[in-house]
């Protein structure tokens, strides 16, 4: 059931739907779990199933970039807890883990960007997908991911390499990590009213700073070199005396981790393009992190490509990055404690998985 969704003369808005109550309607089972990860280190989760003794499809959930636990807070709403609850109401058992590094790890990082990368996480996950199929009450061929934003880019990895059933992408990349980093870049420069001539000098210091990045971080001759760069094209004059090593770090030295060199590096194309099991992708109308402008083409291109005959796009209005919503509105500010996952999304979510499971 192959499904691109138009809207503008070219894709469709999927609306606001409505939705039974987000309150748990079955009895569900928790166990508390741990897994080890290939470099040794312990991430403690939770697996949630209803009450019944036969096996069935399982869901794992995937977190965003940032220093996320199982439940992925954003504006104090478990966005995680809730979309497992509606799983489970739908009879699958999912997998909600902490990130490396937090929540109840055995590993403590002090930031969510400089320790590791996507593809540590992606190996974390690969090892969940194992830790599952050994489980009684899973359904062995009915395993799939959920994954949201970098989340979604690691689903895409392992559904290239058909470590699963099925995958669902939430604010899904089509693109390289590059390409998003200077679109991100680029609508910022824009927002602050920088002029275009400038604008256009900013962005050519800042994709050949992303190469330095994705090549070798570590030295620090061309780091200066291009910061440098970078404050001359922001109208600095060369010989200016803020130009210093000091201020150029204090821009740009934040860039300079591993995180970063490894999501540069990666073009989502390599792997959407690879994928033929069921995939759904969730887009939000009102993304700015992730545009619709910027990825659906490729995305369906690259779906095209692997001859996937089983996916489907679709773009949901009232929805930003985060597909949270306030009497099922989206809100430009969030209500920290008063936001809920859309409605749309977690309909979506159900309405493919009732096709494949």
């Amino acid at each position: 059931m192959r499904s691109l969704v138009y809207i503008f003369g070219l894709f469709l808005f999927v609306g606001p739907t409505s939705l039974e109550s987000q309150n748990d309607t079955v009895k569900f089972k928790k166990e508390d779990i741990s897994i080890t990860t290939r470099d040794v280190i312990n991430i403690p989760g939770v697996i949630e199933y209803s009450n019944t003794g036969k096996r069935m499809p399982a869901a794992i959930l995937i977190w965003g970039n940032g220093p996320h636990t199982r439940d992925q807070e954003i504006s104090k709403t478990p966005m995680f807890k809730i979309i497992s609850r509606h799983l489970v109401n739908n009879g699958f058992l999912v997998m909600r883990l902490d990130k490396r590094g937090f929540g109840k790890s055995s590993i403590k990082y002090p930031s969510s960007e400089s320790d590791y990368t996507t593809i540590d996480l992606k190996n974390d996950i690969d090892t969940a997908i194992n830790y599952l199929k050994t489980h009684s009450k899973v359904d062995t061929t009915k395993i799939g991911l959920i994954g949201h934003s970098e989340g979604a880019m690691i689903a895409a990895m392992l559904a290239s390499e058909n470590k699963v059933s099925w995958n669902i992408q939430i604010g899904s990349v089509g693109v390289s990590g590059k390409e998003i980093f200077l679109e991100q870049r680029k609508r910022n420069i824009k927002r602050l009213g920088i002029p275009d001539s400038t604008s256009v000098n900013i962005r050519r210091v800042f994709s050949k700073y992303v190469d330095f990045i994705n090549r070798d971080f570590t030295n620090d001759s061309i780091h200066y070199t291009l910061g440098k760069e970078f404050l001359i094209a922001h109208g600095l004059n060369e010989d200016d005396k803020r130009i210093t090593p000091k201020f150029i770090d204090q821009l740009l030295d934040g860039f300079r981790n591993k995180w970063n060199q490894c999501f540069f590096g990666l073009d989502m194309r390599t792997y959407q393009s690879k994928i033929t099991i069921p995939t759904l992708i969730v887009m939000g109308n009102y993304d700015n992190q992730v545009t619709v402008d910027q990825n659906i083409t490729e995305l369906n291109k690259s779906l095209l490509e692997a001859g996937n005959k089983n996916y489907e796009i679709k773009i949901l209005s009232e929805s930003d990055h985060f597909f949270l919503t306030h009497n099922n509105l989206r809100l430009e500010k969030h209500k920290p404690e008063e936001m809920n996952v859309s409605r749309s999304l977690l309909n979506s979510i159900i309405d493919f998985l009732k096709n494949y499971n």
